[in-house]
């Protein structure tokens, strides 16, 4: 019989690898640039940026699906900004899913080459190298022989080891990464106009997750395309910033595009005569045949804050009632320009 439980354990992962274990991702992906391109590391206006994440989901179908995020990235070398130097970083993820926590851990370091070859243009090329692993907590599932009859009681022993994990795996993957800014200001109307473009793999050398040691699946590669920009309107403090994120897994496709509107405004500071970045942005995106995602963030200096729902419009909806996946970013980037004087 415990032959009989860990052989159906172990058909439960393989399904949940087969069907619902496509890469985690978050619907605010520009708060995740190392998640989706190992060529954006680094590049950004700064000495060094941080990044918290959160989601959860799915709470309507039983138990919700949590994933947490973290990154870390910073140029190195940098001097002016207009000499070839590199960007170096590092993240990582959790997600665990239904009662057993069902999940993968991946942790990784990027490295990329970033090349300005003028004052506007830059194009950069980064290699991230992870290691994963997937597992579970079978202590918070039932078990045939808990069975008294009436029902599951928990206080019998079932004799079934606590947790099961697969095997550490290396996953790699790399990008390119292109970037125009016309304006390296930060202040209101003064960010005229950016944008980025970005080309990844991920999984390139196909990983495997061994359970048991009788089974092997295979991670296939996940191609990533991004685009976001901001466009400022006539010079005033509203700029229009829209992105679009495409990813395809084998015959699986996501393809996530919208809108934010940003409203920049300033306050003095009472003895230095220096004005405080801050912007909020609010818009939506939308995830193809999935969901809606209305989105909120709020900046102030080097900080922003975001919030966004998955509102499920898919046939799914007719069990979810609409329910999707509340998500919280919290970002840092030390800006060397976060506090410019009054120049008008």
């Amino acid at each position: 019989m415990r032959e009989l439980n860990k052989i159906a354990v172990l058909c439960l992962f393989l399904l949940s690898i087969t069907v619902l274990g496509q890469d985690v991702h978050f619907s605010q992906f520009s708060q995740t640039p190392q998640l989706i391109n190992p060529g954006a590391t680094g590049s950004f206006m700064g000495s060094f940026r941080g990044i918290l994440n959160y989601k959860t989901q799915w709470g309507g179908l039983g138990a919700a699906y949590k994933t947490y995020a973290a990154s870390f990235d910073m140029p190195v070398a940098k001097g002016n900004g207009k000499r070839a130097h590199l960007g170096v970083g590092g993240n990582f993820y959790q997600d665990a899913a239904g009662d057993a926590n069902y999940g993968n851990f991946l942790g990784g370091v990027s490295v990329a080459g970033i090349l300005p070859v003028s004052d506007y243009h830059s194009f950069s090329a980064g290699i991230q190298i992870g290691f994963g692993q997937y597992s579970a907590k079978l202590s918070k599932l039932t078990w045939g022989n808990q069975f008294d009859g009436e029902g599951f009681d928990t206080e019998i022993n079932s004799n079934e080891v606590g947790s099961l994990s697969s095997k550490l795996y290396t996953d790699i993957g790399a990008g390119i990464y292109y970037k125009f800014q016309n304006s390296s200001q930060y202040f209101l109307g003064s960010e005229i106009k950016s944008f980025n473009v970005g080309l990844a793999a991920y999984h390139i050398n196909k990983p495997k997750q061994d359970f048991l040691g009788v089974a092997e699946e295979q991670l296939n590669m996940k191609i990533v395309g991004q685009f976001s920009g901001t466009f400022d309107m006539g010079g005033s403090s509203v700029a229009l910033v829209p992105s679009m994120f495409y990813a395809q897994q084998l015959k699986y496709k996501e393809i996530t595009a919208g809108l934010l509107i940003k409203i920049g405004f300033g306050s003095e500071t009472r003895y230095s005569g220096l004005f405080k970045q801050s912007a909020i942005l609010f818009g939506a995106h939308y995830r193809v045949r999935d969901a809606i995602i209305p989105q909120f963030y709020l900046q102030f200096s080097d900080f922003m804050f975001g919030v966004s729902y998955d509102y499920n419009n898919s046939s799914l909806s007719d069990v979810t009632n609409g329910n999707g996946g509340l998500e919280i970013s919290l970002k840092y980037v030390n800006k060397p320009k976060a506090l410019q004087r009054k120049s008008f």
